[in-house]
């Protein structure tokens, strides 16, 4: 198992785990059983390519293979996934779900704006799904 870690510009460290990996000067790819954690965040997935810019930094990554990404409550499952940790934005393709605690998102296509807390949910072959259980207390509109 090989372990690496990869600094992000203006941000936490990358620590990731695999069965295998293989360095060029402007990717890091990670071969069988990958995990990579950056803050609270985990993801899992067959192989996963982290694309560096000039100065050895992380710019974005790309996963596929059962691909998994935990942070807090939300988990996000997809075939193949996009990183781009700059812009912090994350987006999953082919059958793509988002969970929080009850909550979900399926759809062919789901792109997270990480940083605004805001999704985009698209379907080609089939319409979007989704389950949302208001909360106990919870107010929902302007109740005048």
């Amino acid at each position: 198992m090989w372990l690496f870690s990869v600094y992000v510009a203006f941000s936490q460290p990358i620590l990731g785990e695999a069965d295998s990996l293989t360095y060029e000067k402007d990717k890091i790819v990670y071969t069988g059983n990958v995990k990579l954690t950056k803050g609270n965040g985990v993801l899992t997935a067959d192989r996963v390519i982290i694309y560096l810019d000039e100065n050895k930094k992380a710019k974005r990554a790309e996963a596929e293979g059962h691909v998994k990404y935990i942070e807090g409550s939300r988990r996000a499952f997809a075939d193949k996934a996009e990183y781009d940790f700059q812009s912090d934005v994350i987006k999953l393709y082919g059958n793509a779900k988002v969970e929080d605690n009850k909550n979900f998102v399926e759809a062919d296509e789901i792109v997270y704006y990480k940083r605004e807390d805001r999704a985009i949910a698209l379907s080609k072959g089939k319409r979007v799904r989704t389950f949302y259980v208001e909360e106990k207390g919870e107010k929902v509109g302007n109740n005048k």
